[in-house]
């Protein structure tokens, strides 16, 4: 047990005067045991009233804290837990005898299994604070001094009221008939059920907050609950504001982070960064209820991918992070969110069960959902039916796009000092240039293409076209219009039908080529384009699923990315690939050109069609 803190834990003391108060508690119960006098290792079980039990285990890590190494941070690592007194199953609590020292706190003695009553070194009462621990709070916190007679009547009140007289900057007119009212809650932000969208969390969310109720209440263990999850989707669609909305949904605080974060921590060293990392898990175990959002997971890495030079470090961040998430669920009262614009680039050991098992995906809002978030944003003065002409043209718009139109849209009532109307919200709105009629005709052709190609394949029950006859200024890279498929289930795809595919998705340049003898640059130039689906389809099918010329595995196919390398020979026999299904293409959609035509026409007229196999 260490006697001296660090300057940096010092002045964070200094700063959170429950902290303080049970660390001078707690260092005060334990005076006369071994572990404080001779730092003898053991089990000591600290028993602290319900009010001040999770300030004392964060006094309590402070306890074991090694303050002449900076760059180690046992918050997790240490044994320091709270014992869950709701289990029903208490018999099947296990008892280790420690190799170090560490701490146990329960509510009462009574909780207590006898067999951890008879194997603690010692079971310590933890009073509240004293006068003179108030007095020193209020002296340490900069504000003004107390006598001992006011300190005392301070320390008499419950918990809340101790913490927060002893920050007040003056207790001189303060008044008393205050502490006869009930408690306010904290003031919190909306709830995930109060926002639009999240659509495919929705069921996730609402048996986690059943779960916790029933925690709470001491009918379910914390260990049964579903309690890491990672939210998946391109920038803005809302993975933060989720984070922010199931804290507020289950009434636990939020703990936000981000890799880049952790690695940007003072110098951002090896030691620098785990540590970083290890505050805002142990700052998140130290609530009384959290949800800890970890942003940008991906730059975590995956072992499989390091680079020999960064093996040291990636290894160590990845072993400290999985070390973490796995303590941290074993802590009662915390849920783990990340988020991530990359899946694939994450450590596999990250997502497995246990840790974070449950994985979503946000997608671009739909036509009711961007309707129904700008009512939201506008405090719902609009309907979100009466939105919907206007909300329907931002197909590619993300939730943190429409939020920015709607403050827009505010500010322009604003400067009329008027309320928001349907004006305002035209006046918001990016805008667009119509689409000359050549382009318009290009672009039915190109997704006409995809079509006759996906229904030939046999694969797809229904395909829809949409064509856009306006684009936003200023954006260089849109969908002039988009191919919507109603695939069949392909539960093990044959080397015939994964061709097929990479066909599909050549098949609006063949087309292009095919109608007006030349190709436009439509199908690539951005990753997600036609040409990058198709290329890397290939490589898995060269390079992992052994359907190409050679029976070879070069690479798992989930790594087949940006960052993919292929073998000289690898890369030739994926243009041959191409290439051939190019041809292939090029040839069907000639002997179809009638009907592509035709396609193409209606298309440019009607801007939306649907077609099944029997069209």
């Amino acid at each position: 047990m260490h006697h001296r803190l660090s300057r940096d834990d010092f002045d964070d003391i200094c700063r959170q005067p429950a902290k303080f108060l049970m660390y001078s508690a707690v260092r005060r119960a334990l005076r006369q045991t071994e572990q404080f006098r001779g730092n003898a290792r053991g089990l000591m079980v600290l028993v602290v009233d319900k009010q001040w039990i999770w300030h004392a285990k964060a006094a309590a890590r402070l306890l074991l804290k090694d303050p002449s190494n900076p760059y180690v941070r046992d918050d997790i690592r240490s044994v320091v837990a709270i014992y869950d007194d709701t289990s029903k199953r208490r018999s099947e609590v296990s008892v280790v005898r420690p190799e170090h020292q560490s701490f146990l706190l329960s509510t009462s003695r009574e909780a207590l299994p006898v067999s951890i009553q008879l194997a603690a070194d010692a079971i310590v009462d933890i009073p509240g604070p004293t006068a003179r621990h108030v007095q020193a709070a209020r002296r340490l916190a900069g504000v003004d001094d107390v006598d001992v007679q006011t300190a005392a009547w301070i320390a008499r009140q419950r918990a809340e009221v101790v913490i927060g007289l002893s920050a007040r900057n003056s207790l001189k007119y303060f008044d008393a008939s205050l502490l006869g009212r009930p408690p306010d809650e904290p003031e919190r932000g909306p709830k995930l059920s109060d926002l639009p969208g999240y659509r495919p969390t929705r069921r996730w969310v609402a048996d986690l907050k059943g779960d916790v109720a029933d925690w709470r209440q001491g009918r379910l263990q914390w260990s049964e609950l579903s309690k890491g999850i990672l939210l998946t989707g391109p920038p803005g669609t809302g993975k933060t504001l989720f984070a922010t909305g199931l804290a507020n949904e289950l009434g636990f605080d939020l703990v936000s982070t981000s890799v880049a974060e952790w690695q940007g921590s003072k110098q951002g060293y090896l030691g620098d960064t785990l540590s970083a990392m290890s505050k805002s898990f142990a700052d998140a175990a130290s609530r009384r209820g959290a949800v800890l959002f970890i942003d940008e997971l991906d730059a975590i890495g995956d072992r499989a991918r390091m680079r020999s030079d960064h093996v040291y470090y990636e290894g160590n961040v990845i072993a400290r992070f999985l070390e973490l998430v796995t303590r941290i669920n074993e802590q009662p009262g915390t849920v783990v969110v990340a988020a991530t614009n990359y899946e694939h680039l994450i450590d596999p050991a990250i997502l497995r069960s246990g840790r974070l098992e449950e994985h979503i995906v946000l997608e671009l809002p739909d036509e009711e959902e961007r309707a129904e978030m700008f009512s939201y944003h506008l405090g719902h003065g609009i309907s979100s039916q009466q939105l919907r002409p206007l909300t329907d043209q931002l197909r590619l718009a993300t939730p943190a796009d429409i939020d920015k139109y709607a403050r827009e849209a505010k500010r322009h009532a604003r400067q009329r000092k008027a309320m928001v109307d349907l004006g305002d919200v035209a006046a918001a709105l990016p805008a667009k240039a119509p689409l000359p009629e050549d382009v318009l005709h290009r672009i039915a052709v190109h997704e006409s293409g995809h079509a006759i190609m996906a229904l030939a394949s046999g694969q797809v029950e229904a395909v829809h076209i949409r064509l856009e006859t306006h684009m936003v200024e200023g954006v260089t890279v849109q969908d002039g219009g988009r191919v919507q498929y109603e695939m069949k289930d392909m539960a093990l795809p044959t080397e015939r039908q994964l061709l097929a595919r990479v066909r599909t998705m050549l098949a609006g340049m063949a087309a292009e080529e095919v109608v007006f003898g030349t190709r436009s640059i439509g199908s690539g130039g951005v990753q997600g384009s036609d040409l990058d689906q198709a290329t890397r389809l290939a490589y898995r099918l060269a390079g992992s699923y052994g359907l190409g010329k050679w029976l070879r595995f070069q690479v798992d196919a989930q790594w087949v990315d940006h960052s993919f390398q292929p073998m000289p020979e690898l890369r030739v026999e994926v243009d041959g690939i191409l290439g051939r299904e190019y041809r292939a293409t090029k040839e069907l959609l000639s002997k179809e050109k009638a009907a592509l035509m035709r396609m193409a026409a209606e298309l440019a007229v009607d801007r939306e069609i649907r077609l099944g196999r029997q069209s």
